[in-house]
This record gives structure tokens, sequence and C-alpha cells, in this order.
């Protein structure tokens, strides 16, 4: 049924005009792919709020709950080169539970190799957040004896690169993408400290990539992978996503995602849906 209904959106994104494209904030928070961060950074000046739901289904000590995560993106480009953001997250399945995160991106360069090499071009960036999911897993108190973890605090720190491939590329290139279509490939470096308040702390340490292909009427295909580590998480996280501009300000996307609400990858595909408003500059300066 999810899989019968990301495809039906998509299709209707697929009849929409076109329209122009921005970056938009990523689930996570700074701007990105779903999960995960590019190097682009939000216009100077510029306020854009996302709002959307996961549905997520979540198997632990060998049961299975159906949850549902609201979440907002607040995101304000405050230079050039840097970004700030906060998300909230309401995760409920009856009962509610709260999630609050607060980071930022730094743009390191866009001429740290030279523009005549593959590298030309690639911008880099540094990131940051902090987290607190507060009574994290106390919406399954009545259903599993074993739940005793309450708050659980992340740090959360990444070095990440991004690279259009075509069509400004001009070294040589084995094929040639189609008119109208650019492709953006990231790669990057993720750090995780997940931090119960009631048990002892992990760290994950994992190379991430994705990659953007957008059409001649602006549809974006997002795909993105982060390496499983299995002393935190039963799977790596991995999501797919349909993102289309509507005029200059508003975008949606569709798409499937197994992250948990800090990010963590779990067992199963969960379908999401969110809409980003991105307030003219002129309304505010």
């Amino acid at each position: 049924m999810r899989l019968w209904l990301s495809v039906l959106l998509a299709a209707a994104l697929l009849a929409a005009g076109a329209a122009s494209a921005f970056a938009v904030p990523s689930l996570a928070g700074p701007t990105g792919l779903v999960m995960c961060p590019t190097a682009d950074i939000a216009p100077a000046g510029m306020w854009q709020v996302a709002a959307g739901n996961r549905s997520m289904r979540i198997n632990m000590y060998q049961e299975s709950f159906d949850i549902s995560d609201w979440s907002i993106n607040a995101l304000k480009g405050v230079a050039d080169d840097a970004e700030v953001f906060v998300t909230y997250q309401r995760v409920t399945d009856g009962k509610n539970t709260d999630v609050w995160e607060y980071g930022g991106k730094y743009l390191i360069g866009e001429d740290l190799f030279p523009r005549q090499g593959f590298l030309g071009g690639t911008k880099v960036a540094v990131g940051g957040s902090l987290s607190r999911w507060a009574d994290a897993l106390g919406i399954y108190d009545d259903m599993v004896s074993e739940v005793s973890t309450t708050d659980v605090k992340t740090v959360r720190a990444y070095l990440v690169a991004t690279k259009q491939l075509a069509p400004t590329y001009t070294g040589e290139w084995p094929w040639e993408a189609p008119s109208g279509t650019r492709i953006v490939a990231t790669v990057g470096l993720m750090y995780f400290r997940v931090d119960p308040d009631r048990g002892e702390a992990n760290s994950v340490l994992r190379p991430f990539l994705g990659v953007e292909v957008t059409g001649q009427r602006q549809l974006t295909l997002l795909a993105e992978y982060r390496l499983k580590d299995s002393s935190v998480e039963s799977h790596g996280e991995f999501a797919f996503a349909i993102r289309k501009p509507f005029g200059s300000s508003t975008t949606v996307e569709v798409g499937l995602s197994n992250a948990n609400p800090i990010g963590l990858g779990i067992d199963e595909q969960n379908l999401f849906a969110r809409m980003t408003y991105a307030f003219p500059t002129e309304a505010y300066q």
C-alpha cells in the first residue's frame, strides 16, 4: 500500500509543470537529501520552513510497533557560507514523545581543488547538531516490560563534499547526460554519539553517499545510503525520495526511509511526505 501510494504521488508530480528548484532542509534539519546532509548552504537571509509526517514500524524486543512521526523544521541562511536550523518532532502511537534538535553547517569552500580536474567545483562543508528525545521509549511502556530507557541524547557531526557532475563537468566523461539533466553526487563521513540516560553511550563513525538527478521538469530523484554500525542499529540508513518544486517557494517531497526518529537505521522502509516553504527574501528585508 505504501509503495503504491508513493508511485501515485510520483505520477502526480511528474504531471506538474516546470518550476525553479532550490536546496531544501533534510528530515534531519540541515540542507540535504533525506536524512544525510549535502555541502549546500541555504541562501543568506532566507528562511525555510518544512513540515511532514513519517509512518513508521519499529521492531523491538520481538514486538512490532506502528508509530507516527510529525516534524517541523526551520532553517535560515545566516551568511553566504553558514546556516542554522531547529527541528521538532512529535512521535506518537497515542502517547506522545518529543524530539528537539539544534544545529548548523559551515561551507569550508568551493575552490579547494583545481578547477581543471575532476574535483574542480566541489563544495566541502562541516556541520553538527545536538538533539534530545524526551521519554524516548515511553510510548511502549504498556506493551514491553523490558523498556527502561527514557531520555536519549544524540550528538551528530559530519564532513561532507558535494559535486555537480552534469551538465557542468568539462573533463573526460564516458557518457553524456540527457539534455536538461542535472546530476549531483555527495559523499561524507558521519559521526553519531547516542547517549541514553540509562545504559552505556555508543558512538558511530560511518561514511555515507547520495545522488540527486533532476530532469527537465525540475523533478528530482534522491537516493542516499549510510553504512551500518551493528552496535546501535539493525541496518544501514537508506532512503529514496522524489522532490518537486511548485513555483519559486514551495517544494513537495515523498519517499521511503528506514531511519528512526534520531536517524539510525531500522528494519523496514517507511513512507514519508513533507512540504517546504521558502520565504521570499523581500518579505523580511
